[in-house]
């Protein structure tokens, strides 16, 4: 899966890059609606890429953020240079906690053993279901079940959610452009995965990681979460 990331975000930078660069053609010309809808597209890559560095490592958004926060502390001492101590304070202090979230092995914590054995054995009829609580506080849950040769994934009902996660309609179109769908009952969205050529967790644990980071955003949720399994005994 890392070097398909890898490839991905190459490609999404390559792109940003080359949207960039018409971006500055168009201020040169002063084409400015034309600038507008490259910035719109810069923009679009850029969240891509967030996504994309976030599934590969889940610290890359608190990395980012730090680091933002030096560049503009370094900004600040060139703005305001009566202040030049203060900024290089909290430059050396925001070093410091970057350089421990740096060093920190952080594993997706739907990458473990545990949620692979929980898909293996709901493939192969061992488990009738199971739930994966991505806020319990707010009854955010990913359910999954078996039925007919398919790997059926839901969401909460919108009305079960809690009021603490924001679910716009923005946030339930890209449910959508993963192939989330509403039930048959309009109450919650769910996805068909076909398991009949089923042969590894990866392609779950994508879409999964899309559902996180795309969808609910990773700092909205548990930092561990709680696998329910039902079983058949």
């Amino acid at each position: 899966m890392n070097e398909e990331l890898n490839e991905l975000i190459a490609a999404y930078e390559d792109e940003r890059e080359e949207l960039t660069k018409c971006l500055n053609d168009c201020l040169e010309d002063f084409d400015y609606l034309g600038a507008h809808k490259f910035q719109q597209g810069i923009a679009m890559a850029n969240h891509q890429l967030l996504i994309l560095n976030s599934i590969k490592d889940p610290s890359y958004p608190k990395k980012t953020e730090l680091e933002n926060m030096i560049r503009y502390y370094d900004r600040l001492k060139t703005l305001r240079p009566l202040i030049s101590g203060y900024a290089d304070e909290q430059i050396a202090k925001t070093k410091v906690r970057l350089n421990m979230v740096s060093n920190q092995k952080v594993i997706p914590f739907y990458d473990g053993q545990e949620f692979d054995d929980a898909i293996f054995d709901l493939a192969y009829g061992k488990i009738l279901s199971f739930v994966f609580h991505l806020k319990k506080s707010s009854n955010l849950y990913l359910k999954f079940k078996c039925k007919k040769n398919n790997l059926i994934i839901s969401i909460t009902p919108d009305e079960q959610i809690g009021n603490e996660i924001f679910f716009p309609k923005d946030k339930k179109r890209l449910l959508k452009s993963l192939g989330f769908k509403r039930n048959k009952t309009k109450e919650y969205f769910q996805l068909k995965f076909s398991l009949t050529s089923f042969k590894d967790a990866q392609p779950v644990k994508t879409i999964v990681s899309r559902v996180i980071y795309d969808v609910f955003y990773r700092n909205e949720l548990d930092t561990e979460t709680t696998l329910v399994i039902q079983s058949n005994f």
